[in-house]
């Protein structure tokens, strides 16, 4: 038997003209983004450049930010044709369009069984509508429109569900209903609109419900910007304000990660298991002792007392996993021996900062490892995390 692969993190998007399925809606979703500060249109250049600069950008005055236009560079317009769409270079885009038959191949071809599939689309409008009724809506729509594309596929193709928070009691049920859809993964945010932190009480009916129902929580780069001071958007030079905005990839997702541990999330809901993905992976050694040191009986003394039973770092073990992407700069060995079984397997299919062969890599990047280790890594890790919810992956006949 071979090894079991689970694609936690890849990407494809509905057509444009998707919404001609949902008229009522079509009408209420602005063309520009964001709603109340309208700026870029879906799947354009300028579009990347928002979200390559909003760590940045929108923390100054309209008046004081710098042109999007001028953050695009020639690559961006390569990649966004003006007036055409996404582009496909070299087997890769941004915003690959659905094509289910397609991807189910290009798994067959990777050995991949499994595979967690991402809107940007989907994550963008989460960000950017400000009305919540209307976010609510969209992502039902966009929900019920991409399970319904995978219908075929459910085994192996999984929508990670939108979600959007200011009601909570719609969000579980929003899960239910996309959990007998298809889906394994819902979305989560460090953007909390209705002001209730992930370790709030009122938060517990989202992680108990995702526990009962076998999903796991998805923290994805398109939501957790950082955050800076404006002064760092006083520049004239376009690379600056970009290069700021991008430095710290990692920074919000590292507080919300001290957020549930600290929080006792886990500790109430042992069996979750939440993924961060397109995060970088380096930062988290550090992130780990250093919350394990601010756990101590010495740290107590000035911080408060912790009365946790589990250090840090056992519950980042037991409830936490994250994915590198596949590229030589974020390599899991260091994880591997650190933090066992707390790295995971993505492609970032087919996204340009991922790969289309992300196998074949990671058996080039890996070759030194033993086979225990990367069937972990591969697939092992998360199918232990669904096992331990007592709602196991299907093993689809490609692995049998």
């Amino acid at each position: 038997m071979t090894s079991f692969v689970y694609d936690v993190d890849s990407h494809f998007e509905p057509a444009a003209d998707w919404m001609d399925g949902f008229p009522d809606l079509r009408g209420r979703v602005p063309e520009l983004l964001p709603q109340d500060e309208p700026e870029f249109e879906l799947a354009t250049a300028e579009h990347f450049a928002y979200y390559t600069s909003e760590g940045i950008r929108p923390l100054v005055s309209r008046e004081q930010r710098m042109p999007l236009g001028r953050l695009v560079t020639p690559t961006l317009q390569a990649m966004y044709p003006r007036g055409e769409g996404a582009a496909t270079l070299n087997g890769h885009s941004m915003h690959p369009p659905l094509a289910p038959k397609d991807r189910i191949n290009t798994l067959d071809s990777q050995g991949i069984a499994v595979q967690n599939l991402i809107s940007g689309t989907g994550y963008t409008l989460m960000s950017c509508l400000r009305d919540p009724g209307l976010a609510r809506d969209v992502a039902w729509a966009l929900n019920t429109h991409l399970s319904d594309e995978l219908a075929d596929h459910r085994d192996r193709l999984m929508p990670v569900t939108l979600t959007h928070f200011d009601d909570l009691d719609w969000m579980v049920a929003e899960l239910a209903r996309m959990r007998a859809r298809g889906s394994r993964a819902f979305h989560v945010t460090t953007e909390f609109s209705n002001g209730i932190p992930p370790f709030h009480p009122e938060f517990d009916k989202v992680w108990a419900a995702a526990t009962q129902l076998g999903m796991v929580a998805v923290l994805h780069a398109g939501q957790l910007p950082p955050r800076y001071h404006p002064a760092y958007a006083n520049t004239d030079d376009p690379s600056l304000v970009t290069r700021m905005s991008t430095s710290q990839s990692f920074q919000a997702a590292q507080v919300y990660l001290n957020a549930l541990v600290f929080g006792g999330v886990f500790e109430r809901h042992p069996n979750l298991t939440v993924l961060l993905l397109e995060t970088g992976i380096g930062w988290v050694e550090f992130a780990v002792e250093n919350m394990d040191g601010r756990a101590t009986p010495d740290a107590a003394s000035r911080l408060g007392p912790y009365r946790l039973p589990l250090k840090p770092s056992e519950y980042v073990k037991r409830n936490v996993r994250i994915s590198p992407l596949p590229q030589a700069a974020q390599s899991p060995v260091r994880l591997f021996e650190r933090l066992p079984g707390v790295a995971v397997f993505s492609s970032d299919m087919p996204h340009f900062e991922g790969s289309i062969t992300p196998v074949d890599f990671w058996r080039d990047e890996l070759a030194d490892i033993d086979s225990v280790t990367w069937d972990r890594f591969v697939g092992a890790g998360m199918a232990e995390a669904y096992a331990r919810m007592g709602d196991p992956l299907p093993v689809p006949d490609t692995q049998a």
